[in-house]
């Protein structure tokens, strides 16, 4: 895939690596996987990753004690935000 194309479809896996990762709750370790791939795509909007390393750490750690409603609440809370950062301006 060229890198032109892959920007333009970045919107959409990413999306698709947040649902994967809600879907393997409560498994840390398959959640950790995929939060890893997620988090090496970088946001041009917010000039950062789009899920740091202590993010990812937090939500596997509430994994770990099994708190999946708290994970689940930060993963979807970042999403969130992901969102928002993508939407045409009259829409903000």
């Amino acid at each position: 895939m060229s890198r032109r194309r892959e920007g333009r479809d970045l919107p959409e896996i990413v999306s698709r690596l947040f649902e994967q990762a809600r879907a393997q709750f409560p498994d840390p370790q398959a959640v950790n996987r995929t939060l890893l791939e997620l988090s090496r795509f970088y946001d041009a909007v917010s000039g950062g990753f789009i899920l740091d390393h202590a993010l990812r750490r937090r939500i596997v750690e509430f994994l770990e004690q099994g708190k999946s409603e708290e994970a689940g609440q930060v993963l979807q809370e970042r999403f969130e935000e992901y969102r928002r950062s993508f939407k045409p301006r009259e829409e903000r």
